[in-house]
């Protein structure tokens, strides 16, 4: 399998999530929803295929730049790194 990546993007990290206002801030494993903060308005990386066949797979990555040395609470009490992630939402076939 060939990919080829013909078109990289900045973005600003900023999660559709993100941008409504939760009553209670927490996810379900009663972390705090943080997005708003560590990834607020950061530069993103984003390199996708500039076209891709129906049904196949392709590869896209998105850089986060942030600082490494950063550390959470995580569930069992102890620091850990940041979960950090991506959802792409591409647009609906228009056939």
């Amino acid at each position: 399998m060939i990919y080829v990546i013909t078109r990289a993007s900045i973005s600003n990290a900023y999660p559709i999530f993100a941008q409504q206002g939760y009553e209670n801030p927490r996810e379900a494993m009663g972390r705090i929803v943080c997005a708003n903060f560590h990834l607020a308005n950061k530069p993103v990386d984003i390199e996708v295929p500039q076209a891709v066949l129906p049904d196949t797979i392709f590869e896209a990555v998105v850089r986060i730049p942030y600082d490494m040395q950063l550390k959470q609470v995580i569930a069992n009490g102890k620091k850990g790194s940041l979960n950090v992630g991506a959802v792409l939402i591409y647009p609906r076939d228009s056939n």
